[in-house]
């Protein structure tokens, strides 16, 4: 009888049915997080994520899983200034040194990695160790875009295939001019187009989504049973237990480096037969094993405190980012930015997108590195031109916007708006708007100063076109920059 049993488990070896194990760990919108973050909860300090933390917690689990592999469903670059350094000729070049460090398999592009510029984003592909899996976004030659739309990893008896898909809304999240040479695929036209040759050399498919939620849940609805598992990214959600939507894993770490996602698998005929998954907190501990990385980060990170480190000013309150609605700081941004530029320009009000400021700030002492997070997307100041009625159908869209938001609103300074409304038309509606303390004319010509994402974004957030558009060639953080400093910076 054993001896029975001992060639049926053969047999079954032999012909594909044993279960094959394999860890996947997964990241997703790291977003330059190159050191841990400080958490404070009554005398207790900690520590949570940054490069090298994640580098531990790899090396960890690596150690246990001799057939892994990692992958990263994209936003690797913009939100610190570590992000916004220039290496080997590519802005966030420091970010992919780092995760060719950490030995990733492959990632997705999110939409963050084109903030800077096309030519950027493909030195970035250069620069990177790891492919850049891209299945619906084409070059101009219909190539995939960074020239992998798949990749097959081998790992002993299992062979692992990846496709990667990048949201369609790309255009309308970076300035167009960045992505223009780029044609987006729909999802399924693009996984269809590669599937069949990806299924006939794979066990296991994945696909790496920088698509957010809920589109990952419907895009998985209308695959077929050949796809295993979506990876996603975007909506920085965490997912303990990946969600099971038609048959189809779903999972995702949350964001920032906090989480590194370890999905344990067995696949046993082109299935996932069993998995255990789980995010593991990246608390830094007190004792690490020194690395190369580790020893390379903490001394940028060493010059960049001396640099960037030195108190600029002194904030008189908290400025907490709201992208659908007027806060502090999009109410001094927008009127710092008119101080800056309505004398030498004849501006009449300036006009921003909430959603460009992306770092908190405490009340008191701020410095060049935070200004620096806080408006993280390299936009430069442009000047337009519109009729008073287009701001008031702006003001309506701003409402439509707060309440369902598609998109982020727009901060004005016109102090019509001021103390009466809450950005543009939130709130109770009044019978007149104010500019320059005189009321509105609908037929009146305005000049606007701002930006050239808003700008460039214009049948989305503005719902006209501008006109008499003026490039003035200096940065919004530059302009900031100035006007903290002569607002609110430390006294000789």
């Amino acid at each position: 009888m054993r001896k029975i049993s001992v060639i049926i488990i053969i047999l079954l070896t032999c012909s594909g049915i044993a279960a094959v194990p394999i860890n996947i760990f997964h990241t997703n919108d790291t977003h330059g997080v190159y050191v841990p973050r400080i958490i404070k909860s009554g005398e207790r300090t900690s520590q949570l994520g940054g490069y090298t933390t994640l580098e531990h917690f790899l090396n960890l689990e690596r150690q246990k899983a001799p057939r892994s592999l990692y992958l990263d469903a994209g936003d690797q670059q913009t939100g610190s200034i570590f992000s916004a350094l220039k290496h080997n000729g590519a802005v966030g070049g420091r970010v992919i040194e780092v995760f060719n460090s950490l030995a990733l398999d492959a990632s997705t592009f999110g939409n963050h990695e084109f903030d800077l510029s096309y030519a950027n984003t493909l030195k970035l592909v250069q620069l990177a160790d790891y492919p850049f899996i891209s299945s619906n976004l084409q070059d101009k030659d219909a190539r995939a875009f960074g020239g992998t739309p798949y990749k097959i990893f081998t790992l002993d008896s299992l062979r692992v295939g990846v496709l990667g898909l990048t949201l369609e809304e790309l255009p309308e999240k970076v300035k167009r001019e960045n992505v223009r040479d780029i044609t987006i695929l729909p999802y399924k036209q693009a996984i269809d187009k590669y599937l069949d040759e990806v299924d006939k050399q794979s066990d296991l498919i994945v696909i790496l989504s920088h698509l957010g939620q809920p589109a990952d849940s419907l895009l998985a609805m209308g695959l077929d049973d050949r796809i295993d598992l979506i990876i996603g990214g975007h909506s920085h959600v965490q997912i303990d237990k990946p969600w099971l939507v038609n048959g189809i894993y779903i999972t995702s770490a949350g964001s920032h480096t906090e989480f590194l996602g370890k999905l344990e698998l067995d696949v046993t005929n082109d299935r996932i037969t069993s998995y255990k998954s789980t995010l593991i907190p990246m608390w830094t501990p007190e004792i690490m094993a020194q690395t190369a990385l580790g020893s390379h980060l903490q001394s940028i990170a060493d010059s960049l405190d001396t640099e960037m480190g030195k108190t600029i000013a002194i904030l008189p309150k908290d400025w907490i980012p709201d992208k659908f609605a007027e806060t502090a700081v999009s109410r001094w941004m927008a009127e710092a930015l008119l101080a800056e530029y309505n004398e030498d320009y004849q501006a009449d009000l300036a006009l921003l997108n909430c959603g460009g400021f992306r770092k908190k700030l405490s009340k008191g002492p701020i410095t060049l590195k935070d200004m620096h997070e806080m408006l993280p997307f390299g936009n430069y100041v442009v000047l337009f031109s519109c009729y008073g009625r287009d701001l008031l159908n702006l003001d309506g869209i701003n409402q439509k916007h707060a309440l369902d938001k598609p998109y982020d609103i727009i901060q004005s300074s016109a102090e019509g708006w001021k103390s009466k409304r809450s950005c543009f038309g939130l709130g109770k509606p009044r019978s007149a708007y104010y500019i320059n303390g005189k009321k509105l004319d609908p037929d009146k010509i305005y000049r606007v100063v701002s930006h050239d994402y808003v700008a460039g974004q214009w049948d989305k957030y503005l719902g006209f076109e501008p006109f008499d558009v003026q490039e003035t060639g200096e940065l919004i953080l530059d302009a900031s920059l100035r006007q903290v400093i002569k607002q609110y910076g430390l006294k000789n």
